[in-house]
């Protein structure tokens, strides 16, 4: 954890700081509020069912953690995460709540449970992964960091594991990571609060989608903003990809997104 810098978040919650990328693992208003907000809340809608959670880039447990806390039950979490050492000190993070979540983690760090950890890149595990999910979380670094979490085949992969009555969820909304979505044949909807999109919904089944994008926000994806991160084989580097993505963008033809918002 050496590049890492503990920080503390405006709701009194831990925060991480990763000095090599230059990013915050977790928004400076709230590590747990973002957690709630962002990726359990869009999902209290199945929260009758005994679940099973995909949970990707674990980080210090933030999501997982406050599944715990907010579901009645939980069949299972797989958590994914190629920190290995930060994602088994996070038991050590404090996170106040009415239960231990904090012991349960270290519990199935050592015998796991209904926990289980993959202490990998995701992009080499995704395809050997063989279960449904009811409820994905991702929650990589930003696509102008971390391309390779973000790109076209990877997202399709994820998706291949989402149960038709699932919900997957990430606090993304840029353009090329919808775009991403609509090629899967999801139906995509926004995550609302005080009026404002902070993050992204989808399922495959359009009545759990409270939100979904309308016309004029899928009439974007067809832009050349829209054009997806691409990754064929699931092993380029983040340069590599957005090298690609750039000569992409400068051969399309494409209308460009501010064409598309003045003529609408």
């Amino acid at each position: 954890m050496k590049n890492i810098e503990i920080i503390t978040t405006q709701d009194g919650s831990i925060g991480l700081y990763n000095k090599i990328l230059n990013e915050i693992y977790h928004s400076k208003e709230g590590a747990k509020k973002e957690a709630f907000e962002k990726f359990v809340m869009p999902c209290l809608i199945l929260n009758k069912k005994a679940l099973k959670i995909l949970d990707i880039c674990y980080g210090i447990g933030y999501n997982t953690k406050c599944a715990i806390e907010n579901f009645n039950s939980i069949q299972l979490i797989d958590c994914v995460e190629t920190d290995t050492e930060l994602a088994k000190k996070s038991h050590k993070f404090e996170y106040k709540s009415s239960k231990n979540i904090n012991k349960i983690i270290e519990k199935n760090l050592k015998n796991p449970d209904f926990i289980h950890f993959y202490f990998n890149d995701i992009r080499k595990i995704i395809k050997k992964i063989n279960k449904k999910y009811d409820i994905i979380f991702h929650d990589g670094f930003a696509p102008h960091k971390q391309s390779e979490l973000w790109s076209e085949d990877l997202i399709s992969e994820i998706i291949k594991k989402l149960d038709k009555n699932g919900l997957y969820c990430t606090y993304n909304h840029s353009k090329p990571v919808l775009n991403a979505l609509l090629k899967t044949g999801i139906t995509i909807g926004k995550t609302i609060k005080e009026n404002r999109i902070i993050g992204t919904v989808a399922s495959f089944n359009s009545d759990l989608i409270q939100n979904p994008l309308n016309n004029f926000e899928l009439g974007m994806l067809n832009t050349k903003s829209a054009i997806t991160y691409r990754d064929k084989n699931l092993d380029l580097k983040h340069e590599e990809i957005v090298k690609q993505r750039n000569n992409q963008i400068k051969n399309s033809t494409l209308e460009t997104l501010s064409h598309y918002l003045k003529k609408n």
